[in-house]
């Protein structure tokens, strides 16, 4: 007797590409800028294509620049990219539309993992993906994030501007992004999330908010996300060096 074949269970890399980028001081979408002669958000997108594990990438766009990312996307060759949808009003609301979007196949169980990754950051490499991957497996989530260097410091302020409480050293890390979690786990931290009307800063955040266990990967200091003028001046320098594919 033959028995059915099961579907492998998906990796799925969500592309944030929505956000206004007030603070470059440029009337276009940010991740639209070019860097070393290509779009910003390309650099994300080549690397989730060159992964291994990931099978398919959702890349969230701003109103109105739906069909340019999808251009971008299908110039480039970039055939993992099956969907591109409009993302909301902040952050938390385009990783909610991405979910709603992937919704009915993580209750079939064909997804495993979820990835976010901010469009910005051009530099993250395939070997700290698939790391991130492996741990979230593992944990139920997994976070790229940086220790601070020696001698700096994290303070949490009032809100009349008064230090409450500071971190340094090994107490402090830096979150980046990608960011990767099991895929049930997440959809059920976002629904609860609604329920509660939280809005968090980082995927992470309301994968937290409901006791999930989330694993640490060690980034590096070259997965900047650009949002200013001065960071997209050291991107440019950094890709000059052949940092960049």
């Amino acid at each position: 007797m033959t028995g059915h074949k099961v579907s492998p269970r998906r990796v799925v890399a969500v592309v944030l590409g929505a956000g206004q980028g007030t603070r470059m001081g440029h009337q276009i979408n940010k991740v639209l800028l070019p860097l070393h002669g290509k779009p910003i958000v390309l650099y994300a997108l080549e690397t989730f294509e060159h992964c291994p594990t990931v099978d398919e990438i959702v890349l969230v766009a701003a109103r109105g620049e739906k069909e340019q990312l999808a251009k971008i996307a299908r110039q480039a060759g970039c055939s993992k990219v099956r969907q591109v949808i409009h993302g909301g009003a902040s952050r938390h609301a385009s990783e909610q539309r991405a979910l709603d979007a992937l919704r009915a196949d993580i209750e079939a169980g064909c997804i495993e993992i979820v990835l976010f990754h901010d469009g910005a950051r051009p530099f993250i490499t395939v070997e700290k993906v698939e790391r991130l991957i492996t741990k979230a497996g593992e944990s139920g989530g997994a976070i790229l994030a940086i220790p601070l260097q020696e001698e700096e410091r994290i303070v949490l302020v009032s809100g009349e501007n008064h230090v409450q409480k500071g971190f340094e050293g090994q107490q402090a890390w830096k979150a980046q992004t990608p960011q990767a979690f099991q895929a049930s786990l997440l959809l059920k931290a976002y629904d609860q999330a609604q329920r509660d009307r939280f809005y968090g800063t980082d995927t992470a955040a309301s994968v937290e908010l409901i006791g999930g266990r989330i694993a640490v990967v060690e980034g590096d200091a070259m997965n900047l996300k650009i949002t200013t003028a001065h960071d997209l001046l050291l991107a440019e320098r950094l890709s000059a060096y052949n940092v960049l594919p």
